[in-house]
């Protein structure tokens, strides 16, 4: 499974890096020689395959490297692509129908990944004029949050705002502090996505505990 794994992600990491220099996002594109993309979607893909079903691997190795590959473009454009968010809704529905969660369930990851930001970006607007998050990221909770579920999904909110956090305070100590600096969301989402996801197989009893309170 490990080889099958590494050539999995070799494939549709570079699947996923020639989609990116198709749409080319204000002139961003990936350099051939550019391996990073590849890099993290054998690791994710050898893991998935390592641990998992094959039922849920797939989606979930797919899932991984579409979120990787998102990141990518965000961070350097402030844009998440709507192809990457529509292979993203296809995959969620995949398992869904898979069985690998329960429609409930996804339905509830919707909510809380997508329809509560939603509701903290148009009520901050409405305070500050400000737009805290895209619209691109609340699209992007909506996918992570039919694939996580409810609880996945609010450990993974708070662990990217957490992040995002850190990360601005520690940017704003070397470049000073501006509080209109924007953050790129996407690689924050996609960490903190990652790491609830496999906390959560190898701590299952934690999130069972979370659940039941």
């Amino acid at each position: 499974m490990i080889l099958f794994g590494m050539i999995f992600g070799i494939f549709f990491g570079h699947i996923f890096k020639r989609i990116i220099n198709w749409i080319e996002i204000d002139g961003f594109t990936l350099d051939v020689k550019n391996i990073y993309l590849e890099f993290l979607s054998i690791l994710i893909s050898v893991w998935s395959f390592l641990n998992l079903n094959l039922i849920e691997a797939i989606p979930f190795g797919l899932l991984s490297i579409t979120l990787f590959a998102i990141s990518f473009v965000d961070y350097k454009t402030y844009q998440i692509p709507l192809i990457f968010i529509l292979i993203g809704v296809f995959l969620a529905s995949v398992n869904i129908a898979l069985g690998n969660i329960f429609l409930t369930a996804a339905l509830w990851g919707v909510f809380i990944g997508s329809l509560i930001p939603l509701c903290i970006l148009c009520i901050m607007w409405f305070i500050t004029k400000r737009q805290g998050m895209g619209f691109g990221d609340i699209q992007l909770g909506l996918v992570l949050g039919a694939m996580l579920g409810p609880m996945r999904m609010a450990l993974t909110l708070f662990f990217a705002s957490l992040l995002s956090l850190l990360s601005w305070i520690v940017v704003s100590i070397f470049k000073g502090f501006n509080r209109d600096r924007a953050m790129p969301m996407a690689p924050f989402f996609t960490v903190a996505a990652t790491l609830v996801y496999v906390g959560s197989f190898y701590y299952p009893d934690f999130f069972y505990f979370l659940i039941m309170q």
